[in-house]
């Protein structure tokens, strides 16, 4: 038996013959030889052992059964033709849904450089933003629920990993402009003991970052308040509060307006300070989140 009738030629001459009322007609349509479509319809017949043609004065019709398979059929082009246009709309950046993982002081220059290059030149696809932790950004795309990472640079090889790194400038001590440390020209890191210190979770790169840099010159510092959002540390560095940490990029909008200011730290550590764009190995990006990755990588590497 045929293993597969619902799909075979003999169903699309039973469906031609339906739409031209006869089976030479239905063969000069397909430009076929009419025994042809004969023969196969009547190998369908014998296969299924039903009848499926039904003589109608001059012209020949379908039976209920041969009806069902010329729905089928009809329904299974339309399915076909759809499939191709969707394909269309992936191919062409008109469909789509990318999700990006991103530490949160990235968010904002994401937001306002790249994704909104991207999203006004290809308003229909779906972009869902996810904010994280380092630690986190990174387990989102092993686990593959995000196609892409932005996050600061974990230290050392990261095996399973496509990764690119570039410059964040230096990390920052950000400070009130009234703030003791907010006329250096750089901070050193013995200076930051006698002061209230707002850490981030150890699991953040920027925390990472400076703990290492603390730990190279051993010093040991308990911070006065430890939050999990960048925009919460900035809250607390612009009321007087503490010394927060970050790249002056991630507090680019309260020091523009003169809330904060931003003073590199005088530490090998802080002066290679990076960032991380990153995808799984092996994981075959859409054509909507390879043409975001390549917009990512030129506008980092710009800045």
């Amino acid at each position: 038996m045929n293993p597969d009738p619902l799909n075979s030629r003999a169903v699309a001459y039973l469906c031609e013959v339906a739409s031209q009322g006869g089976v030479r007609a239905a063969a000069e349509a397909l430009d076929v030889n009419a025994s042809v479509v004969s023969r196969q319809i009547a190998l369908l017949e014998r296969t299924l052992r039903m009848p499926l043609l039904t003589r109608q004065g001059r012209n020949v019709g379908v039976t209920e059964v041969g009806r069902m398979l010329v729905e089928f059929h009809r329904d299974q082009q339309r399915a076909v033709k759809q499939l191709h246009a969707q394909l269309d709309e992936y191919r062409h950046l008109e469909r789509g849904r990318i999700t990006v993982a991103s530490g949160e002081g990235f968010i904002e220059g994401f937001v306002t450089g790249a994704l909104h290059r991207f999203s006004v030149k290809h308003p229909h696809i779906t972009i869902d933003i996810r904010a994280g932790s380092t630690a986190e950004v990174m387990a989102m795309l092993r686990n593959d629920e995000a196609d892409i990472g932005l996050c600061v640079a974990a230290p050392g090889r990261q095996p399973g990993f496509r990764t690119r790194t570039f410059p964040l400038g230096p990390l920052c001590a950000v400070v009130t402009p009234g703030h003791p440390l907010a006329a250096s020209g750089k901070v050193a890191p013995a200076l930051l003991v006698s002061h209230r210190l707002i850490f981030m979770p150890g699991d953040f790169g920027m925390q990472m970052q400076l703990q290492a840099m603390l730990d190279a010159d051993g010093l040991a510092c308990v911070p006065a308040y430890r939050c999990d959002l960048f925009s919460t540390a900035q809250a607390l560095a612009a009321a007087g509060l503490g010394v927060a940490f970050m790249s002056a990029a991630a507090a680019r909008r309260r020091i523009a307006e003169a809330q904060l200011v931003a003073v590199p730290l005088d530490h090998p550590i802080a002066r290679d300070f990076r960032c991380q764009l990153t995808t799984r190995s092996g994981r075959r990006l859409s054509p909507a989140a390879d043409h975001l990755w390549k917009q990512l990588v030129a506008s980092m590497s710009e800045a």
